[in-house]
């Protein structure tokens, strides 16, 4: 009768074992993730050249908009050093999402404000000749 408790008691602690390997692998994985995916927005924030896109924006117009869509940029090698391949995975993941948006997100505002300039100076030359005064000679 004795054996038979202990050996309830084996089966359950062998159960409670089985089942939690894989929970501590996937919260391990959850907090993997959870810190690649924030170094590589903040790597993103910092290496994404904003102003070129703006500008870029600007002059381009439409077309930058859709090349700052397309262009993958590269994550830099540094932030792989000594880094097990799921992390590297996940960062690098993370960090051509958030550049692609900040990019393309520049762009927009670049096309923006050039569509509302050349707005406002279409605008001054209408308001001039709406204005000008008519002189018979």
């Amino acid at each position: 009768m004795k054996s038979m408790s202990i050996s309830k008691y084996f089966a359950l602690f062998m159960t409670v074992l089985m089942f939690s390997y894989p929970l501590f692998a996937i919260s391990q994985q959850n907090s993997i993730h959870k810190k690649a995916v924030a170094d590589a927005e903040r790597d993103a924030q910092a290496n994404v050249n904003r102003s070129l896109w703006f500008f870029g924006g600007c002059l381009g117009g439409i077309l930058v908009i859709i090349l700052a869509n397309v262009h993958e940029p590269s994550p830099p090698a540094v932030a792989f050093l000594g880094k097990s391949p799921e992390y590297i995975s996940f960062y690098t993941d993370a960090y051509r999402t958030k550049a692609r948006n900040l990019q393309t997100g520049q762009a927009v505002k670049g096309c923006v404000a050039n569509v509302i300039a050349i707005a406002g100076c279409y605008g001054c030359l209408i308001l001039n000749v709406v204005l000008e005064e008519t002189y018979s000679y």
